[in-house]
């Protein structure tokens, strides 16, 4: 499973997800600090990685990629790396199978949320 943290996703998310044996790249390690939205969406799809941020747009990207996606947004205000990391410790393997197809998953700090996106 591969998957790719969003700019805003502390570093030590990627540890973790590496610690559990998955693949995991950032922005960073693609040089593509600063694109849009979409372009992560791009990249992801490409790849075949599931992405991961705390930024709330990705829920509302344009909906041929949304068909395509594989989102977890984890919703967490104020945004804790500690907290942060508990959650995808505590949720990853869920969400990669529930992520088996397009869709997003809301992470909040006491349950998750799967959303199919929308068919046309």
């Amino acid at each position: 499973m591969k998957f790719l943290l969003d700019e805003n996703v502390p570093h030590s998310i990627k540890n973790i997800i590496l610690n559990i044996g998955y693949d995991v790249k950032t922005l960073k390690d693609l040089n593509k600090l600063g694109i849009t939205n979409g372009e992560v969406a791009e990249i992801a799809l490409n790849e075949n990685a599931i992405i991961i941020t705390f930024d709330s747009d990705f829920l509302s990207l344009k909906n041929d990629i949304l068909l395509k996606s594989r989102i977890i947004y984890i919703d967490l205000h104020p945004r804790n790396p500690k907290v942060a990391r508990e959650l995808i410790e505590k949720n990853l393997n869920e969400c990669i199978n529930i992520l088996s197809k397009p869709g997003k998953i809301i992470i909040k700090s006491d349950t998750y949320i799967f959303k199919k996106p929308l068919e046309k």
